[in-house]
């Protein structure tokens, strides 16, 4: 019950007379009069079926009602009016909720010493209206649980309430939830969650907060825990009780959950400024470092677990600026092109030149290649600047062959991405680059990632490489033999050239063993009518058992140097 106001007002009227009785008995409203003394002075049909009267006795809904009127109401000399909301759940025999007026007049010359006037309305429904309201506005409507609003509501009431045990934040991350929406339809998708839900709710301590923050994404705020390695335990439980084959619609699906860690502790807890920071404030950071860490445990593959730790958030806070600063990069002109010629074993004349991205920081200087492209990879900006690279090697290669710098079989190869193959417009875009710079197909050699040939959603990247084939452009597996599929892409996909990881083309310190390895995949890709490129050629003795294994061509410092265009070398430099 809600106490709104008590008001002190004087009143000499006295008790009901029939004519004032005929109106009662006719209003919308319950009323009821009592003398001060508590017996029933009056009662019109509403009020008599609310508080269940009979034969002029105060019933238990009644006395409900008094014991929330203020004393000096019912007791002082001068009387009054209160207002408020009772719940007669407990007497009757559907829970109702009243909006209550109760006026109170004393006067010693009455027969009862003056007399109390309850009017009250039912406003059950109006409550139960709001109620559902803000269930609505606080809950996933797909999920049923919490949404991101409430969550971090409660998590800002958690973290204002520190205790002497530990708190943590979980943050789940359903792995592949976009590939089940784009392959089966976002009802599937739907369905996965409220699985989801339904299990991460069982997987939990009884009083962990369960909420849905985002598309693919669980929170779960453990109080009381017993310390950091306890947020873990748990953890992994929820991600193992999360994992493995699911049927929805008919439909199996092999599902797994990344898990982010964050725990409260002295370093989170000082790192404000101000001594009693803004809760909503504390439970975005505690959210945030509980992504950075799943973020992290998605760089190790998917279904795994880490916490966050200060080395992680310093690596974000780089990520995150880098991000921001590469965005910009290609319209500030700050990347360019370098060439590194890609020699014949044999002839040890230049046969192709590998495009090389390379990013001029304005600050930083020097950024190297494997520090941005994963960042360019993660936020979708490396479609762009793929295009672009794309773009230059072909207009570059167009300018060797006007100025005789290079012959008819000379070809360039440039990195592609899963998101650039993944795209639909990316096998014409590769034909009207032909087009306008008047290349062959054969010209260009795509490089594309072994593992990009085997990730779960690789489908549309191998039907591009296949329709790029058929239309004559040549694709090269790069970074071949880093993975445990290296055979079946070279049987099952399919590809023109195979290029050797440099910790497969025979590095120094390799066995005679290795050399025979080498051999058989050089004859298996003759085999398959594949050339074969070794990379990262450091050491004399490195190339002469390269040679001596078949390969057809060699990359590396020791031949060649990537440069920029106007300096392409185009015999080995030995």
């Amino acid at each position: 019950m809600t106490d709104d106001t008590t008001t002190t007002t004087p009143n000499d009227a006295g008790t009901p007379t029939r004519a004032l009785a005929t109106v009662v008995d006719a209003a919308e409203l319950a009323v009821t009069v009592l003398g001060i003394d508590g017996s029933v002075l009056h009662a019109n049909p509403l009020g008599a079926r609310l508080f269940q009267l009979s034969a002029g006795v105060a019933s238990d809904a009644l006395t409900i009602v008094l014991d929330q009127v203020p004393k000096q109401l019912l007791d002082g000399p001068e009387g009054g009016t209160w207002s408020g909301e009772v719940s007669l759940g407990s007497t009757l025999e559907r829970p109702s909720v009243h909006a209550v007026t109760v006026h109170a007049h004393h006067d010693a010359a009455h027969p009862a010493g003056g007399y109390l006037a309850i009017l009250a309305d039912d406003v059950t429904h109006e409550r139960e209206r709001v109620a559902r309201l803000v269930h609505q506005l606080e809950h996933d409507p797909t999920t049923g649980l919490l949404n991101r609003s409430a969550a971090i509501a409660r998590i800002g009431e958690a973290l204002a309430s520190p205790g002497a045990t530990t708190t943590a934040v979980l943050l789940i991350d359903v792995d592949r939830l976009a590939d089940v929406n784009d392959a089966l339809g976002h009802d599937t998708g739907d369905r996965l969650l409220a699985s989801t839900a339904r299990r991460l709710s069982t997987a939990v301590r009884p009083d962990d907060l369960v909420a849905r923050i985002g598309g693919d994404q669980f929170i779960v705020l453990c109080r009381d825990l017993d310390g950091p390695p306890a947020a873990l335990e748990l953890a992994d439980r929820i991600r193992r009780s999360l994992t493995g084959r699911l049927t929805i619609q008919q439909l199996e699906l092999d599902v797994s959950v990344s898990v982010g860690v964050a725990v409260v502790d002295d370093s989170w807890s000082s790192s404000s400024d101000e001594p009693n920071p803004d809760s909503r404030l504390r439970a975005l950071e505690l959210i945030s470092r509980a992504d950075t860490a799943v973020h992290a445990a998605k760089q190790r593959g998917r279904g795994h677990t880490a916490q966050f730790s200060e080395q992680l958030g310093s690596q974000a806070r780089v990520r995150t600026e880098l991000s921001s600063a590469l965005s910009r990069a290609l319209r500030d002109g700050q990347l360019e092109v370098e060439y590194q010629p890609i020699f014949s074993a044999v002839s040890e004349m230049a046969e192709a030149a590998e495009a090389l991205l390379r990013w001029n920081h304005p600050s930083r200087g020097r950024v190297e290649a494997g520090e941005f492209i994963p960042i360019a990879e993660e936020t979708g900006v490396i479609v762009p600047i793929g295009d672009w690279v794309l773009q230059q090697a072909c207009a570059t290669a167009r300018q060797w062959i006007d100025a005789g710098l290079v012959g008819s079989r000379f070809s360039v190869h440039v990195n592609v991405s899963r998101l650039q193959l993944a795209g639909p417009t990316f096998v014409n875009r590769v034909v009207d680059l032909l087009r306008e710079f008047r290349l062959r197909p054969r010209q260009v050699v795509l490089e594309v990632r072994e593992a990009s040939l085997v990730d779960d959603d690789s489908d549309e990247v191998v039907r591009s490489v296949r329709a790029l084939r058929r239309v004559g452009v040549r694709v090269a597996i790069d970074n071949f033999g880093t993975g445990s599929h290296a055979l079946s892409l070279m049987t099952d996909i399919g590809a023109d050239v195979l290029k050797l990881d440099g910790s497969l083309a025979l590095p120094n310190g390799a066995s005679e063993t290795d050399t025979r390895v080498v051999r058989a995949l050089v004859l298996l890709a003759h085999a398959l009518n594949m050339e074969v490129v070794a990379e990262r050629v450091t050491g004399l003795e490195q190339l002469r058992r390269l040679r001596a294994a078949g390969c057809d061509l060699v990359q590396g410092h020791l031949v060649g140097s990537p440069a920029a265009a106007d300096q392409l070398v185009v015999q080995m430099e030995l």
